[in-house]
C-alpha cells in the first residue's frame, strides 16, 4: 500500500467510517475509494482534496510524508533526482575522454613532441600542469552551459550540489571540480573510490560536495 492510500485507510477507520460513508461524504465514487486503499491508484488533485477534507487530513503534510517516505526507501534518490549509476558515469567519462583525445590531446602531443619514439620514452607533455589547466578551462566553459562536463551532456546527466540540490553551473564551481578531476586522474584511489561509495561519488565529488544525477 502506498503511503497516501495507507494514511487514508487508517484515518477512515480511526473515525469509524466505512468506505461507503467516506464515498458519500466526499462525493467521490466508491470504486475510487476502494482502488486508493487497495493501492490500485493514487488520488490526485480534486479527488485528494475532497477525501482529505472529510478525514481532516492536511493535504500538504500528506504529500510531504509521501516524498519523505520515497526518499527513505530509495537510496538512489537525492534532492528529487536519481543518482547516476556507476556504469553511466564510466560511459560519460569514456566518451568525454575519447572526444578530447581525438580533437585536442593527440594534436597537442604531435605538436609538442619531436617524435612518437621520444613520447614513448617518457618525453610526455601531458602532466599535472596540463591536466590542471585543461580542467580549469573545460569546467569554466561547459558547466554554465550543461551543468556538467561534455560527457554528462552526451548521456543526459548533470551535476548538483549535495547540500542543496541546486544545479552546479557556475564557471568557478565547474573549473574547480574539473581541475580536481584532472589532477586525481593520475592516481588510482580517488578515481576508483566510486566503486565502494553508496552515493556513487569519487573523491573529487566529496571535496566539491556534488552528486552526478540523471536529468529529469
Amino acid at each position: 500500500m502506498n503511503i497516501i492510500g495507507k494514511k487514508i485507510s487508517e484515518t477512515r477507520k480511526s473515525k469509524g467510517l466505512t468506505q461507503e460513508e467516506l464515498a458519500e461524504l466526499s462525493k467521490v465514487n466508491l470504486r475510487t475509494i476502494q482502488r486508493i486503499e487497495n493501492n490500485e491508484s493514487e488520488p490526485r488533485g480534486k479527488t485528494l482534496i475532497l477525501i482529505c477534507e472529510v478525514l481532516d487530513i492536511d493535504v500538504e503534510d500528506l504529500i510531504n510524508s509521501k516524498k519523505q517516505f520515497e526518499a527513505n526507501t530509495n537510496s538512489n534518490l537525492v534532492h528529487g533526482f536519481t543518482l547516476a549509476s556507476k556504469g553511466k558515469r564510466f560511459i560519460a567519462n569514456l566518451l568525454e575522454t575519447m572526444v578530447y583525445t581525438i580533437t585536442i590531446i593527440i594534436p597537442y602531443i604531435i605538436y609538442k613532441t619531436p617524435s612518437l619514439k621520444d613520447y614513448l620514452n617518457g618525453d610526455n607533455p601531458i602532466g599535472f600542469g596540463f591536466a590542471a589547466i585543461f580542467g580549469l578551462i573545460v569546467g569554466a566553459i561547459f558547466y554554465p552551459m550543461f551543468t556538467g562536463n561534455l560527457g554528462h551532456r552526451i548521456i543526459g546527466l548533470k551535476v548538483i550540489s549535495s547540500e542543496t540540490g541546486d544545479d552546479y553551473k557556475k564557471a568557478t564551481e565547474g573549473a574547480i571540480r574539473e581541475l580536481l578531476k584532472g589532477v586525481f586522474s593520475f592516481f588510482i584511489i580517488p578515481i576508483i573510490w566510486i566503486l565502494w561509495d553508496d552515493k556513487n561519488q569519487n573523491l573529487y565529488d566529496k571535496l566539491t560536495k556534488t552528486y552526478v544525477v540523471e536529468k529529469k
